[in-house]
């Protein structure tokens, strides 16, 4: 069951990322999911075919990019309207800390690859895939989910795991319907610069 241990491993590089911290995170999280992406690849080498790369996969890619920015929107505002998570501004100042460490334009592209090609790559292409191959596709996608939010846990910080959770599940639905990565790649790879850099919700 080499899967568990592809886990534990992204567990342990967000552990470090994250919490302890020991490096420059940027350079953590590139190295991070350019590790993950490799892991995906060696496992799963025909993600990318031909046929995938299409006019309508691409649209849909840009098109749920935009519609999750606006869903985070709408999250934000209800956080800043009901205050159902306390403090919730210090968390979502805490994600943005991050974006100091580098000028905006080298994070946002750092953002677009590896690490929201990277994430996605892994999380999606290589194990949702996989587990859905060996449980079924929901509960492929179900623990998937579970674990993409489980990694995040040890940042204690509730926005983030929140985040996670939601994206997880967002992302997770785009590659059930598509049957391919090609989608849900392009808008994780899409949204991430935008919300954190181009349009950030800080």
């Amino acid at each position: 069951m080499k899967y568990i241990i592809y886990i534990l491993l992204a567990a342990v590089l967000w552990f470090v990322m994250f919490v302890l911290k020991p490096f420059n995170f940027w350079a953590s999280m590139a190295f991070s999911t350019l590790l993950l992406s490799v892991i995906s690849y060696l496992n799963f080498k025909d993600q990318f075919k031909k046929e995938y790369f299409n006019i309508t996969e691409i649209f849909i890619g840009i098109g749920s990019a935009v519609i999750l920015y606006f869903v985070f929107f709408a999250g934000r505002y209800i956080l800043d309207t009901f205050g159902i998570i306390p403090n919730h501004s210090q968390s979502i100042s805490s994600v943005y800390a991050n974006k100091e460490i580098l000028p905006g334009w080298v994070v946002a592209m750092l953002l677009f690859f590896p690490i929201g090609f990277g994430e996605e790559f892994f999380w999606r292409g290589y194990l949702q895939r996989h587990l859905s191959a060996k449980y079924g596709k929901w509960l492929g996608f179900g623990l998937t989910v579970l674990f993409y939010t489980l990694v995040h846990v040890p940042t204690m910080n509730p926005i983030l795991m929140l985040a996670s959770f939601v994206v997880g599940v967002y992302w997770g639905l785009i590659f059930l319907w598509r049957g391919n990565i090609v989608a849900a790649l392009i808008s994780h790879m899409l949204w991430d610069p935008f919300i954190f850099v181009v349009f950030p919700l800080n």
